[in-house]
């Protein structure tokens, strides 16, 4: 092998290592940094759901992404992250957000899948496939899911 082949390879070599440590470095930090609700906030049509949730006491303590997303799998989280956060910015950067905002189907599930999670020891002594959890506890959640 000429040396001018084997430079290449070395360049080639190097440039797809420092790339993948770019990459293992930057996605989680990515991740954490759009999973806050500060974030979720930055979209000017949330406003009123992030001013929801930052005064409504109890659920003030966790973020945006312990309800609106689902928890059962690795794999489920990261689809949907993906999935919804570009649906979102989407409909941000067209103009075709709706007004009132409303939790899609798979949406409102999994608020109600979450709500069960989190409050398992609870919701055990009723039935929680009657009714959304929010039919009581209207004052924790967010217009878009009250009008459900």
């Amino acid at each position: 092998m000429t040396q001018i082949y084997k430079n290449k390879k070395v360049m080639y070599g190097a440039a797809i290592l420092l790339l993948a440590v770019i990459i293992a470095v930057a996605i989680p930090r990515f991740m954490q940094a759009t999973s806050t609700p500060q974030y979720c906030a930055s979209c000017h049509v949330m406003e009123s759901q992030y001013e929801d949730w930052f005064y409504s006491g109890s659920h003030q303590r966790i973020s945006c992404v312990e309800c609106h997303l689902p928890h059962n799998n690795f794999f489920n989280y990261y689809l949907w992250k993906g999935l919804d956060g570009m649906k979102d910015v989407l409909y941000f950067y067209t103009g075709m957000i709706p007004d009132p905002i409303q939790a899609s189907g798979h949406g409102v599930q999994t608020v109600q899948d979450n709500c069960v999670r989190c409050h398992e020891e609870m919701v055990s002594r009723i039935s929680v496939d009657a009714m959304h959890c929010w039919g009581c506890h209207r004052d924790n959640y967010h217009t878009m899911i009250h009008s459900r």
